[in-house]
């Protein structure tokens, strides 16, 4: 059982840069997806049903999903700075 108490400050500010890369990479993923779906040749209700859904509703939640990310990250760098005030 570990002792420890208070915060490992060098660790906490690698999880925010992993969560700022992370956000990233899916940002990067969306673009990709959304080329992709855009130069794929499909023509018809089903395609304009698909697209709809995908900039509509998934784009939208990926988005979330990398803002959530870039809030967790910044909200552990205040934390991290917070800690590294207290200890001074």
């Amino acid at each position: 059982m570990s002792s420890f108490t208070g915060m490992d400050v060098p660790a906490v500010r690698q999880l925010a840069t992993q969560m700022t890369s992370s956000a990233s990479q899916i940002r990067q993923l969306m673009t990709q997806l959304t080329n992709q779906l855009n130069g794929t040749q499909w023509v018809g209700p089903d395609r304009t049903r698909f697209e709809g859904e995908w900039s509509g509703t998934y784009v939208q939640q990926l988005n979330q999903v990398a803002s959530a990310l870039e809030d967790a990250a910044n909200r552990a760098n205040q934390n991290a700075t917070q800690q590294e005030t207290a200890s001074a």
